[in-house]
């Protein structure tokens, strides 16, 4: 246990304008995370088909012996 009481703010701690700068960082940063994950959903997609290609090439032209 602490012996220290919360101090209630007689002052917010950020002003409007940190908040908004702050809404607006946040909303560029999910904006470059969503373009980032994009990204590597198509290069998933691609790599993935580049595979499969080669996989199916590979079964297909093998011989049994």
């Amino acid at each position: 246990m602490s012996d220290h009481s919360p101090t209630p703010a007689s002052e917010p701690l950020f002003s409007n304008e940190e908040v908004k700068q702050f809404d607006q960082d946040d909303a560029e940063a999910g904006r470059a995370i969503g373009k980032m994950l994009s990204a590597l959903f198509l290069y998933t997609v691609i790599a993935m088909t580049v595979a499969a290609y080669f996989t199916y090439r590979w079964v297909t032209t093998s011989t049994v012996h």
